[in-house]
C-alpha cells in the first residue's frame, strides 16, 4: 500500500484508517497494529511538523507492505519526504535516567519507534529522506 500524504496533521486520521484496513486485510494482530500505528504517528507527525521550512503544501509518502524475511513475517514501513535532511538515527535519544525536571524536551518519539521496531534504516536518496522501519509480526511470549 502506498499513501500520498499532505503535510497537514489532519491527514494523520486518514492514514490511520488506511493502516487499520491494511492490518485487518493482512490478519495482523491488534497489538502489532497498534505498534505500527504508534510508529507511523510519531514519524508522520515529525515530518508534518519539522520537515519543511516554509508554509507551502508538500506531500510525502508512506509505504506499508507485509513481507517475509528469513521465514518471519514482517511489516515494512517506508516514509519518504523531500524535506530538510534529517537522519533520526543520529538522534542521541532522551536520557531516560534523568529526572523529568532535568530531561531535555524531545526525542521520546524516536526512542519509542526504536523500541517498537526490529530494524530501522535511513538514507538520503535523490534529495529525499527515506526511512525504512521493519516490525516483526511474531508475537512476544
Amino acid at each position: 500500500m502506498l499513501l500520498d500524504v499532505k503535510n497537514d496533521v489532519q491527514e494523520i486520521d486518514r492514514v490511520f484508517a488506511r493502516i487499520k484496513e491494511f492490518c485487518c486485510a493482512n490478519n495482523i494482530s491488534e497489538k502489532k497494529c497498534f505498534d505500527i500505528l504508534i510508529i507511523v504517528d510519531e514519524l508522520a507527525t515529525n515530518i508534518v511538523s519539522y520537515a519543511f521550512d516554509d508554509d507551502q503544501e508538500h506531500t510525502f509518502t508512506i509505504m506499508v507492505e507485509k513481507e517475509s524475511e528469513n521465514g518471519n513475517e514482517i511489516v515494512h514501513l517506508r516514509l519518504s519526504d523531500g524535506g530538510i535532511p534529517f537522519d533520526p538515527l543520529k538522534n542521541p535519544g532522551p536520557d531516560t535516567e534523568a529526572s523529568l525536571e532535568n530531561r531535555k524536551v524531545g526525542g521520546l518519539g524516536i526512542f519509542f519507534v526504536k523500541q517498537l521496531s526490529d530494524h530501522i534504516a535511513y538514507a538520503r536518496i535523490e534529495g529525499k529522506n527515506q526511512l525504512d522501519v521493519f516490525v516483526s509480526l511474531k508475537e512476544e511470549e
